[in-house]
């Protein structure tokens, strides 16, 4: 089920705010759902060791599953999250099949968890078992519903129907099959014959295994690591280092202990069972399952230690993930330089403006504005974030930014931002739309600080600042309340500025002084707003193209006639029924821009360009998979760009860093491929590179020189120096 998404408390706001909002809320609410696309990441068959079957006899078959490089699925135990594979048989009449028999998995860390499951080409053994009173000359069908998870940053559930006919004779005849079939069953698990016992205390569970001979395994075998994997949930914390002890009489592995354990759930343990794994570097070379009950046995566990098993199981193409604490810090890093970011400038103008009124008025007063508009970014951060980690439990291939992947949204954000422009001009006069020309007794001036605060983030959402990469990539792992946690800390390093300006009075006292100045500077800041405006128009051309264009056109003018009408029946003095009739209209107007908004559509957009040319000659293709691929098959280095037209931040790097001559000269003398990815409508394929790479949205750069086995990530602000200076260590 995916995540709920938190309630807000109600917040006392202007009514033509509330309208404007509404129009807001309903232009975002249809969001197309993404569609995987492409081949299966796990090309799965059935495959079995005989070609023909005796009646009576009893023979293996596999589910063979060629996963994806870097992607996996899982253990019968998936760890901490995850599901492990489902056979649901349909055989002929007799036939029987046993369960799964399971090979020694892989541990993959993610942040501060860890899951158990598999790689490259996988077989998952099954004993069939025939009748006997099949005849020589029949031919048996075999077929089998497999359902799986398969996952590297995301995951997706794949199935299929596999199939396959054996024909009957005297005796049963082994085919080209048998030999991998019989390797796999080979080096499965076996039991160990001693009985184990376990102890726990102070949320440490103590397994104790006798046997001289796995102790000789880690003294002087070909062991580098031992690991213990449980059969069930819950039993130990996954991701938690093993210590490895091994003396005389046995070998000792200390857990920490699990929900199971603590109590949180089940009741009790009475049996505690699993997996003891020597490996080789990272391959399991000997496993046994191991069985143990309360209580240790006597003997001698404990002469010396061995390397902790939690190591060795590193996560299959992936480098180390950050932990909680430090994905909180980068994402309040992030927040804080998210200030800087050009697309959040227009509404940091205003709400600068409305310290400089403040900053005469009582301290309290001053300070209840600042935690005012700290509560809207917070708010506003809860509400995106729950929508945002819902759909991507839900099986969404979106990434930060999403909204602005909707036509209709991206026309709701340019609504706001022309109203809000029209409002400084002094079009119409509500001070709380922006904190600004209001008393701060007043209770709208309040709900201003607070719009203030949810238009900041609403403008912020498409723009990705250093340091947040990382902490969103990361929050994407954890749990529903770690992963808020994250986005609440982007939230407040973004409203930390304004923060410590309504708190401090010395700073509040280098601010000039209120004035005249003001009415000017406030007209003159309703152009930023305007040029937003125009910006979002853009955007929501590239993605509808010119019906949508005209349609954003004509609901922008309704708009400024319901601002218009709204200010023309504030000040009238005319009789009530002039008030109620131009009220009325007001709310018409507004409701035809809604109507009028739907004929953008959510859908379609304009198909990307197959290739083109910057001023600077630089020259682009389109890309895809397919285009890195058959580029480095030639030996050229590759250049990958993931942008989109609602990025601000990625097209200020193609102006500055990348539409550049000397860029251009370098990429052409070293003959590098340079790939384009838009992302400005959704794109389940483009999601899916930037989520490999630990990101959340765009912008994304990727460098593949010639030979490497995965590309260099460069930074999100670039530089001509960093693009030149990756050409050139890929050449070198």
């Amino acid at each position: 089920m995916p995540p709920r998404v938190p309630l807000i408390a109600a917040v006392r706001i202007h009514p033509l705010l509330q309208a404007l909002m509404a129009v807001l809320a309903l232009l975002a609410a249809p969001v197309a759902a993404a569609q995987t696309s492409g081949a299966p990441l796990v090309r799965a068959s059935l495959v079995s060791e005989a070609v023909e079957i005796a009646p009576g006899g009893e023979f293996w078959v596999a589910m063979r599953q060629q996963i994806t490089p870097r992607w996996h699925t899982y253990w019968r135990n998936p760890g901490d999250s995850g599901e492990p594979t489902q056979l649901f048989w349909d055989l002929p009449e007799g036939f029987e099949a046993s369960d799964i028999y399971w090979p020694v998995p892989y541990r993959y860390p993610v942040a501060h968890l860890a899951n158990y499951g598999y790689e490259d080409d996988l077989l998952l053994p099954v004993r069939i078992t025939a009748p006997a009173n099949l005849r020589p000359g029949d031919t048996a069908r075999l077929s089998v519903h497999a359902y799986w998870l398969v996952c590297e940053d995301i995951c997706i559930p794949e199935d299929a129907v596999l199939t396959l006919d054996i024909p009957v004779a005297a005796q049963t005849t082994p085919g080209r099959w048998a030999g991998p079939i019989r390797d796999m069953l080979a080096a499965l698990p076996q039991p160990w014959p001693q009985q184990a016992g376990f102890t726990y205390q102070n949320e440490r569970v103590t397994l104790s295994i006798p046997g001289a001979a796995l102790s000789e395994e880690l003294s002087g075998g070909r062991a580098t690591a031992a690991e213990f994997f449980p059969f069930r949930d819950s039993m130990i914390v996954h991701a938690a280092p093993q210590g490895v002890r091994y003396g005389p009489d046995g070998v000792t592995v200390e857990l920490e202990a699990g929900a199971r354990f603590t109590g949180r759930i089940g009741g009790g343990v009475d049996v505690l069972d699993g997996l003891l794994i020597f490996r080789e570097g990272r391959d399991a070379y000997l496993a046994y399952e191991v069985s143990a009950v309360t209580g240790a046995p006597a003997g001698d566990f404990a002469a010396a230690a061995f390397a902790p098993g939690a190591g060795s199981g590193a996560a299959a193409g992936g480098g180390p993930a950050i932990g909680f604490f430090q994905a909180v810090f980068f994402a309040l890093i992030g927040g804080l330089i998210l200030n800087l970011m050009p697309c959040v400038f227009p509404v940091l103008f205003v709400k600068a403006l409305g310290f400089v009124e403040q900053s005469r008025a009582e301290a309290w007063k001053v300070r209840r504005h600042g935690l005012v508009f700290t509560a809207g970014i917070l708010v506003s951060f809860a509400i995106l974030a729950g929508v945002f980690l819902a759909l991507r439990a839900a099986g969404e291939s979106i990434g930060w930014g999403f909204q602005l992947q909707s036509p209709l949204f991206v026309l709701g954000v340019a609504a706001v931002m022309f109203a809000v422009g029209l409002n400084l001009s002094g079009v119409f006069n509500i001070g709380g739309a922006a904190g600004i020309g209001q008393s701060l007794t007043e209770k709208r001036g309040l709900a201003g600080s607070f719009f203030t605060g949810v238009l900041a983030v609403v403008v912020a959402s498409p723009c990705t600042a250093p340091f947040m990469a990382a902490a969103l990539g990361a929050a994407l792992t954890l749990p529903l309340s770690t992963a808020l946690a994250i986005f609440i800390a982007l939230g407040l390093g973004m409203a930390l500025p304004w923060l410590a300006l309504s708190f401090s009075p010395a700073l509040l006292n280098l601010l000039p002084k209120p004035g005249g100045w003001m009415v000017r500077f406030k007209q003159v800041l309703a152009f930023p707003m305007y040029g937003a405006a125009a910006w979002l128009i853009w955007v929501l051309a590239q993605q509808t193209g010119p019906g949508g264009l005209a349609a954003a056109l004509g609901a922008l003018v309704l708009v400024a006639f319901a601002a218009w009408l709204y200010e023309a029946v504030r000040t009238s003095s005319g009789k009530g029924g002039w008030r109620i009739t131009g009220a009325g209209a007001a709310a018409a107007s507004l409701i035809a821009a809604v109507a009028l908004a739907f004929a953008v559509g959510p859908g379609g957009g304009m198909a990307q360009a197959e290739n083109g040319s910057s001023a600077a000659g630089l020259e682009w293709s389109a890309w895809s998979e397919e285009a890195v691929e058959a580029a480095r098959a030639e030996g050229r280095p590759v250049f990958v760009n993931m942008t989109a037209a609602w990025c601000i931040s990625c097209l200020a790097n193609e102006s500055v860093a990348l539409n550049r001559r000397r860029v251009a000269e370098a990429f052409a003398e070293h003959g590098v491929v340079y790939l384009k990815g838009d992302w400005t409508n959704r794109n389940a394929e483009i999601a899916r590179v930037l989520e490999a790479h630990g990101r959340s949205g765009v912008p994304l750069y990727l460098y593949y020189a010639p030979g490497a086995e995965r590309p260099e990530v460069l930074p999100q602000i670039l530089t001509e120096d960093i693009i030149l200076r990756a050409v050139q260590r890929g050449t070198s």
